[in-house]
This record gives structure tokens, C-alpha cells and sequence, in this order.
């Protein structure tokens, strides 16, 4: 078993350098209107073999029990798509069902694989910098994608989706710093070009993740300092925090995202006549609309029938109406419960808690390395809430899934 483990590790360790670069590909593709795409064909690939291999290498019973329910739950799903929308609709749910469970096969893959694997991290940190310059570089030149299609500002290099790419940003940024031990000329320019990256993007959670995780280190290790009765040097180190404050407070109105929050604040005030509720503050600007998406398809699936409440409305709402909708929720946690039902949001979830109650049970991190793993933590369950696409997305998932096995199993 270990050879097999061996030859899996390495093909993982391609797949994971592979990652900006099938996300490029597949934004350059749809950008310029192209259907599927290598990418999707590629991590289609790694999925198949990933459940090949839980299946003829791992053999454990409990794995071989939940992945005959879950292909089982496929194929019904499957069927009441066929049942209640036709041949026409099977397709585009097919791909869409895929793709919200490639988190599910990759987690218990990447769980079982660094039982007993190391991981070097400096993988991450040359994967994390890669996203950044495929970011950066387009950004530069000015030949970067829109964030957004209309009204808002923003570039998010050569990549289709802003919000996936700050939440890679986002996920893997506590990794980063907790495994930063000497302060490098090499890690100052990723830090300056993290910042023009992340503010020039456009979009709210690669900003707030960025401000919560370096806020709270620097919190933290300023405490450390007074707790140890270090005076001098956290003196020395409270002048370049404030510089870098000072400097922030003067940067950020000329960013793209201080443009964006203003340009929103003035859509709301004119839709609205100047009157602004905090339930707009809410949806517009925590949830993005969000709960607006959230009433419209709870709608749809209260309406359902007793059989896709229980196995899911799917991805196309009110099918064969003139009401037809095709936008997700965008918060997790209800785009899996409406588009899979009560028992895909079951199955869905069995492997995350399981994961979890794991880490909790294996959990050995002291000092900041506890902290930053608390935070990745954190981070990865909130923005499935707040942005979502974060256990639906592949992108996301193959992070979210290889951080928090590498929390397992206490090698980060």
C-alpha cells in the first residue's frame, strides 16, 4: 500500500501545481465563450481516480459503505432529474452535481493519503505566490479580466472568478504565516504584491481575511511581547505597524475595493431614495444579496414535491415555467441543502464532520501555529457562509481539502 501511496502523492502533487493553471486555462476559455473546458476534463480525471483509488487501494469498509450511498444518491438524483425535467435538463445538472460533491471525494482522499505522508509545505508557498503573479501580471499590463461584468472596478488577472481567487488568497494566507520563520527579502515582495493583488481585485473577502489574519498575528504577538516584558523591541515594532496603518488609511480610498463599497453605497441610496435599512447593510453588503438568492429559491424548493425535498431541487428552479432560474444561493451550506435535498446534505456533510471531529480528537498545535490553524478553520466555514463556493467549487475544494487533512495529521 505504501508504493501505491507513493505514486498517489506525486500525482497529487501535480495536480495541486497544476491548480492556478487549469483555473487560468478554464477563465481564458468561458472568457471568450467556449464550453468545457481541459480543466474540467482534467480534475474530472483526478476525481474518477481519486474514488479508484479509496476503492481498490484503501479498502476501508466505512469509506466503500459511504461512497456506495453517495453513488447510489447519484444515480437518483440522476433519475428524479430525468423524471421532472427531461433529457434536456440532465446534462447541465449532471455537471453541476459533480462538481458540488468533488470536495466530498477529494477530502476523503486527501485524509486518508497524509495519514502517514508528509507534506512539504513549501509547496503552498510557491503555489500561493504563482496565484498572485497570474493575478498581478495581467493586473500590471492591463490585460487582466473584469471582476465584475458592469458598474463595479476591479481586475482579477487571468482568472474568471474574483471570489475564487481571494478565497484561495484567503484560505491558504494563515498557512503562509504560520510557516514563516525568519523574515525574508522574498517574503516582503509577496507581501507588497499580496496587497496590490488582494485591494486591487476588487471584491470584500480577500480585504477582511487579509485584515482579520494579519491583525490578529500581530495582536498576538505583541501580547507575547508585553506578557514577556520585551519593551524594547515592541516599541521598535509598533513604528512600522503604525507607518503601515498610516500608509493603509491613505492607500485604500484609491483601491478598487473603497471604490466599490462607494459606488454600492450610491446604487442603494438612489434605488432607494437615500433610505439605507440595516437589512440592506446586511444583504448588500455582508451577504452580497445573498439572502435575497437565499428567499427566491427557498421559494422554489417549499413548493417542490415530497421527492426533491428529499433528494433536491436541482440547479434549474421552476423548470418548465416562464419563471426559470439558474443562480445559486452562493452560501453553501443552502445551495447544498436545496440543490441535494435532505439526504444529499446529509451525505455531504457525514465527511466534513467526520473530518472535524478528527482534527479536534488529533489536534496537538502550540502558540501561533494554534492560532492560524484556528483561523483557517474559522475562515473556511465562514466564507462558505458569507461568499460561498467554498466546499462547491473544485477550485476551492482541493485547498480546503488538502489543509484541513493536513491539520489532521498535524503537519502543517
Amino acid at each position: 500500500m505504501s508504493k501505491h501511496k507513493n505514486i498517489f502523492n506525486k500525482i497529487f502533487l501535480i495536480f495541486l501545481y497544476l491548480q492556478p493553471f487549469l483555473d487560468v486555462a478554464a477563465g481564458i476559455l468561458l472568457h471568450y465563450n467556449y464550453g468545457i473546458t481541459i480543466s474540467s476534463i482534467i480534475r474530472l480525471l483526478f476525481m474518477f481516480l481519486s474514488s479508484l483509488y479509496l476503492i481498490s487501494i484503501i479498502k476501508n469498509k466505512n469509506i466503500n459503505i459511504y461512497l456506495a450511498l453517495l453513488f447510489t444518491y447519484f444515480i437518483i438524483f440522476g433519475a428524479t432529474t430525468l423524471m421532472y425535467k427531461g433529457i434536456p435538463a440532465f446534462t447541465y445538472e449532471i455537471k453541476n452535481m459533480i462538481t458540488t460533491y468533488y470536495f466530498v471525494i477529494i477530502l476523503i482522499t486527501l485524509f486518508k493519503l497524509y495519514e502517514d505522508k508528509t507534506f512539504d509545505k513549501k509547496h503552498l508557498i510557491i503555489i500561493y505566490f504563482i496565484y498572485l503573479i497570474l493575478v498581478f501580471i495581467p493586473n500590471i499590463l492591463n490585460i487582466g479580466f473584469n471582476s465584475y461584468w458592469h458598474s463595479k472596478e476591479g481586475s482579477s488577472g487571468w482568472f474568471l472568478s474574483a471570489n475564487v481567487v481571494g478565497s484561495i488568497l484567503s484560505i491558504l494566507l494563515p498557512v503562509i504565516i504560520m510557516n514563516i520563520k525568519k523574515i525574508k527579502l522574498s517574503y516582503i515582495i509577496i507581501l507588497v504584491i499580496n496587497l496590490l493583488v488582494i485591494f486591487g481585485i476588487g471584491t470584500k473577502v480577500p480585504v477582511l481575511s487579509f485584515i482579520i489574519v494579519i491583525g490578529i498575528n500581530i495582536l498576538y504577538y505583541l501580547i507575547s511581547l508585553i506578557k514577556k516584558h520585551n519593551y524594547k523591541k515592541l516599541f521598535i515594532l509598533l513604528i512600522p505597524i503604525i507607518f503601515i496603518l498610516t500608509s493603509t488609511i491613505i492607500i485604500i480610498p484609491k483601491t478598487s475595493f473603497y471604490k466599490n463599497i462607494v459606488i454600492h453605497i450610491n446604487y442603494l441610496e438612489k434605488k432607494d431614495n437615500g433610505n439605507i435599512s440595516m437589512n440592506h447593510i446586511i444583504d448588500h453588503f455582508i451577504f452580497s444579496q445573498r439572502l435575497t438568492f437565499e428567499k427566491k429559491t427557498r421559494k422554489a424548493y417549499v413548493k417542490s414535491n415530497i421527492t426533491q425535498k428529499i433528494f433536491g431541487i436541482g440547479y434549474i428552479e421552476n423548470y418548465g415555467t416562464d419563471n426559470i432560474r439558474l443562480k445559486t444561493v452562493e452560501i453553501d451550506y443552502f445551495d447544498i441543502l436545496y440543490r441535494h435535498g435532505i439526504i444529499g446534505f446529509i451525505l455531504f456533510f457525514i465527511p466534513v464532520i467526520y473530518a472535524i471531529k478528527s482534527i479536534i480528537k488529533n489536534f496537538k498545535y502550540k502558540s501561533y501555529k494554534k492560532l492560524n490553524v484556528i483561523l483557517v478553520i474559522c475562515l473556511i466555514f465562514l466564507l462558505a457562509l458569507f461568499q460561498g463556493h467554498i466546499f462547491t467549487s473544485p477550485s476551492n475544494g482541493v485547498f480546503v481539502a488538502l489543509v484541513l487533512s493536513l491539520i489532521n495529521s498535524n503537519r502543517l
